[in-house]
């Protein structure tokens, strides 16, 4: 079992902004539902559209204010502007449609036309709200001793994706119980999850611990044959998903790195104790 760090302590600003993207988010979601029931009248779809327009300039205020935060903050960021441009360039996205949509009487076309609009835009939103999250949580501080498997199995554990719109993929291993890493265990869990999703998981991955370098390794390549396995909760993946989760890994200390074309490998501190 995984035991939290010693500290909860992430970076305010960062966990404010977080939260704002969250309930936008989470604000456009449900939107998305009443616009693909059928039991949702365009009367009832009138009043929620206004609440979601209004939601544009605090989320935007967000973005920007994340990315001065792990841009200046002890995280140091050199991918986060390009997360709040794609953030505001949705969000402006949506304006746009919703300002449309709002003038009309909602006919069927206009909903049809607008679930259209939501639809990549939403994608994108998910996706990035998964990389803030990771830039929140990266700025926690405390740092305990963690079994190499339990980052993998306490992965099965860890609840849904911030956004639910993620997978679960499969996951087989060889992990070596006694190897231990020293990481923030949220974080290193959320790394994983990452790791698991960038991989080659068509048919599900399976996860190989080593050591290499004065780190430990999970290599995350194509299972070779069946066997015991678990289901990781991925996070929905953007463009900008392997750049971020790359950068977050290597100022936490530890890397995520593609090799050799078809694996995934996930470097993690090891503990000096061990």
């Amino acid at each position: 079992m995984i035991a939290p760090p010693s500290s909860r302590s992430v970076d305010p600003r960062l966990a404010a902004a977080s939260g704002v993207m969250r309930d936008t988010v989470g604000a456009i979601h449900n939107l998305q539902h009443l616009l693909g029931s059928v039991k949702v009248g365009p009367k009832a779809l009138a009043r929620v559209v206004p609440d979601v327009q209004a939601s544009s300039g605090p989320m935007i205020v967000a973005a920007d204010e994340m990315h001065r935060a792990a841009e200046s903050g002890a995280l140091g960021s050199t991918s986060a502007r390009e997360l709040s441009e794609l953030v505001k360039s949705r969000m402006e996205d949506i304006s746009r449609a919703l300002t449309k949509i709002a003038l009309s009487a909602f006919r069927a076309s206009d909903r049809l036309t607008l679930e259209q609009a939501l639809a990549p835009v939403v994608r994108d939103l998910d996706g990035a709200l998964e990389l803030v999250e990771l830039f929140t949580e990266s700025t926690a501080t405390g740092r305990v001793p963690v079994a190499l498997s339990d980052v993998i199995r306490e992965s099965a554990s860890r609840p849904d994706t911030s956004s639910g719109r993620g997978r679960r993929v499969r996951v087989t291993t060889s992990a070596d119980g006694g190897t231990l890493v020293r990481v923030n265990p949220r974080l290193a869990l959320r790394l994983f999850s990452f790791a698991v999703a960038l991989g080659p998981h068509k048919d599900g991955v399976h996860a190989e611990a080593g050591i290499s370098g004065g780190a430990a390794t999970l290599t995350l390549s194509p299972p070779s044959q069946p066997g015991p396995s678990l289901l990781v909760a991925t996070p929905a993946l953007i463009d900008l998903s392997r750049k971020c989760a790359s950068e977050v890994a290597v100022l936490s200390g530890a890397s995520l790195a593609a090799e050799g074309g078809r694996a995934i490998v996930l470097s993690l501190p090891l503990d000096p104790g061990d």
